[in-house]
């Protein structure tokens, strides 16, 4: 099994893909190219998240009648046919602000449901702050829908429309996948089923769209907490739990039972994710209604889990491009569940539940993550114990959570004292003039190092290593 390290990025695996990219991510100021021969694949190390650098503004954007200094692009979704979202980090009044711009498909009531969510969740620590939202006016009292434009050339085929909209919201966070202690990572998870948990039991509100994407970390004073994002397919708990097809969640982390209601709405079809996921607003016709319980945002959230510790190598979103996996043990985890229809993605979950495949989650996840794995075998045998007609509660997988949380060690090196320490490996032990000794000094002391990192494969096996790159020649001035 041969492996290809991809760092930096701030989206999940591209998964299919085995040829690396290097990433557009800005890196930082220690750290320099180096070309490398023999020629195996390099890589940077990627830039510590939380290191801010002063940010100039590149744009401006408007909402209502504020003006707001663009100062950086966070995200922007791909593909032609979605929501077009766009978030930005943005300045007012010397005050940083995360505006997102999307395109919500409905009209301007339906537009307004993520507002009306966040409001509804105010007060909850996790839960994204609303300062001000606009639907978006191209000239007096006429908002931006997609309608005016189709109307003028042809008529959409599906009959919908989009309403353009903007929020400003509070805190900037970063991405699950740029943890930097596995302490975090779990403390986050965490963090993010209390934030169900309230939702459901005391606002009444259900998220329906927990992914990789969608689960944060914030950093203040206090530390660092989850943060659960994207609220825009939140409902109000329904007494019979059933709600129209659109928003029920993102393929890989959607639970086993909501893909098999799934694939028995829209039957054999591909899953389009941009035309099933946004079905419930199609004026064609009355989409299905499907059960979905809280029980299906906490099994989201596993696969979050199972995810990060297949898919990454590290802290700071040190990626992991998945090659072939054994012909004789199958496929990797998230190839199957990734699969390009609701039957065949339902089919691999349901059979990793309720047939013995703990043995999966061994051999898939990275070395680093070895200190996981027992709690990711008890919250397997959690669910898969419960069988098909019960769930895991709230509280029995935060008390899961808390039991290995506090297994953990509390004194993991950061991840620049890991990267340090490799470093320091991989230097040859005759240096001259104690260099060996210098950088064992500046390990200890926790000291950035330039360094790079490249694979190397020997019989077979990927075996990672860190070199220090060659630094140029100071001219002496006195």
């Amino acid at each position: 099994m041969d492996e290809v390290i991809q760092v930096g990025s701030t989206a999940p695996p591209q998964i299919g893909s085995a040829v690396p990219t290097m990433s557009n991510a800005p890196v930082s100021a220690f750290t320099t190219k180096a070309t490398v021969t023999p020629d195996p694949p390099e890589t940077e190390i990627p830039t510590d998240p939380l290191r801010t650098y002063p940010s100039q503004p590149i744009g401006k954007i408007l909402v209502n009648n504020h003006t707001y200094d663009i100062l950086e692009l966070i995200f922007s979704s791909q593909g032609l046919v979605g929501r077009g979202t766009v978030c930005y980090l943005a300045r007012r009044d010397n005050e940083e602000y995360i505006i997102k711009d999307h395109w919500v498909l409905g009209d301007k009531n339906v537009a307004l449901n993520e507002v009306t969510m966040l409001q509804a969740m105010q007060g909850v620590r996790g839960v994204p702050q609303l300062f001000e939202h606009w639907l978006v006016e191209i000239g007096p009292q006429e908002v931006d829908e997609t309608m005016s434009y189709r109307g003028k050339i042809w008529q959409s085929i599906k009959g919908t429309s989009r309403t353009h909209v903007h929020l400003v919201l509070k805190p900037r966070a970063r991405p699950l996948h740029t943890f930097r202690t596995k302490v975090e990572l779990i403390s986050v998870i965490q963090d993010i089923v209390r934030i169900q948990q309230i939702a459901v039991e005391e606002r009444g509100i259900l998220h329906r769209d927990c992914s990789l994407n969608n689960s944060m970390i914030e950093d203040d004073s206090n530390g660092s907490h989850g943060t659960l994002i994207d609220w825009e397919f939140a409902v109000r708990i329904l007494q019979g739990q059933k709600y129209a097809i659109g928003g029920t969640g993102t393929a890989p982390f959607m639970s086993h039972s909501l893909l098999f209601q799934l694939s028995e709405a829209v039957g054999g079809r591909a899953m389009s994710q941009n035309s099933w996921k946004h079905a419930s607003h199609s004026h064609i016709q009355a989409p299905p209604l499907i059960k979905h319980g809280c029980q299906d945002d906490l099994e989201s959230v596993f696969y979050v889990f199972v995810w990060i510790c297949i898919g990454y190598r590290g802290p700071l979103g040190v990626k992991r491009v998945l090659g072939p996996w054994k012909q004789s043990e199958g496929d990797w985890l998230l190839h199957l569940w990734s699969t390009n229809s609701f039957k065949e993605n339902g089919n691999e979950k349901t059979s990793f539940f309720f047939h013995p495949h703990a043995d999966k989650l061994s051999q898939q996840f990275h070395p680093y993550f070895h200190d996981l794995l027992p709690l990711a075998l008890d919250w397997y045998e959690l669910i898969r114990g419960k069988g098909p007609l019960h769930a895991p509660t709230f509280k029995e997988v935060i008390d899961l959570l808390t039991k290995h949380l506090d297994m953990l060690p509390k004194d993991e090196p950061s991840p620049e004292l890991l990267f340090a320490r490799k470093v320091i490996d991989a230097l040859p032990s005759g240096l001259p003039g104690g260099k060996r000794k210098v950088a064992s000094k500046a390990a200890d002391r926790n000291v950035d190092l330039p360094v790079m990192e490249r694979d190397m494969i020997l019989g077979g096996r990927v075996l990672w290593t860190m070199e220090a790159i060659p630094q140029p020649k100071r001219m002496r001035t006195t």
